[in-house]
């Protein structure tokens, strides 16, 4: 036999004996459930034949992911940029109109003498 008749060989012996365990586990989980033992024992016999099929066939049981076939480009998020030039601009605009008078401030313009005028109670 040739080296890869023989390593494909012993994987199959292993593979049987490996098969045999887990059906082990399966005919003591059906004696379990003959002599009516806990579901707990029950399953751990369950459990326990499962992971040795996985560990006999590993190329069955493992999680295989497929790659993207696209790949999604993110774009840059400007929203934060033209939110806060937003706010910039609203709040010069506040600012000018107070700084320039448009907003009924009439403090600037006032004098202490027409501050009594102004609060008189009408007659």
């Amino acid at each position: 036999m040739t080296p890869e008749e023989l390593e494909k060989h012993a994987d199959l012996i292993k593979r049987a004996k490996i098969l045999s365990a887990a059906s082990e586990q399966y005919f003591k989980a059906a004696r379990a459930i003959e002599m009516g033992e806990s579901e707990d024992s029950r399953y751990r016999h369950i459990k326990s034949a499962k992971e040795s099929i996985e560990e006999a066939f590993p190329e069955v049981f493992q999680i295989r992911h497929p790659a993207p076939k696209y790949i999604i480009k993110e774009e840059n998020d400007h929203r934060v940029v033209k939110t806060i030039a937003i706010v910039i601009l609203i709040l010069g605009i506040l600012y000018s109109f107070v700084k320039f008078g448009p907003t009924g401030d009439l403090s600037k313009t006032w004098t202490a003498d027409d501050i009594p005028k102004a609060t008189a109670y009408p007659k």
